[in-house]
């Protein structure tokens, strides 16, 4: 009996140890996509996004590591990260389609809920492509997320 009650007490530790350390969500912007977010330590946050570009049949991936470099307000409910990764997609202009290969910034400024597990942010993520020219707005990527974190 006591091993069970260890055991159960074990899990419940793990549970809500590994419970932040995860969080899944979509972001909006020139396109739709699906945010995947790993945080590593503390300040690091890893971001896996893939979705259409511009909803004209375009699809990429992105993963960005993040530095959290500001955390502020009443509770260190906001937070400013910064951050750089790289992007593949393809890009189908309705006549061809072109493979992309780029190097991405990331700028996001949030807000995370102290009563629900969810955190809001916008974010700037400027993209330099090496091998294409494809995403003439690469520049002008924007973004509003909401993310679940379990």
């Amino acid at each position: 009996m006591k091993k069970l009650i260890l055991a159960v007490v074990f899990c419940l530790f793990a549970v809500t140890t590994f419970a932040q350390n995860n969080a899944l969500g979509l972001r909006a912007g020139a396109g739709t996509e699906l945010q995947y977010e790993r945080f590593l330590n503390s300040g690091n946050v890893l971001k896996v996004n893939a979705g259409m570009f511009d909803f004209d049949g375009s699809f990429f991936g992105t993963v960005v590591h993040n530095w959290e470099v500001l955390n502020f307000g009443a509770s260190d409910n906001w937070f400013l990260q910064l951050g750089v990764g790289g992007s593949v997609g393809i890009w189908d202009n309705g006549e061809a389609a072109d493979f992309n290969l780029g190097v991405s910034g990331n700028v996001a400024c949030g807000y995370r809920f102290d009563r629900a597990p969810i955190s809001l942010a916008i974010d700037y993520r400027p993209t330099v492509l090496i091998l294409n020219d494809a995403w003439g707005d690469g520049f002008g990527n924007w973004g509003l997320s909401c993310v679940f974190h379990f």
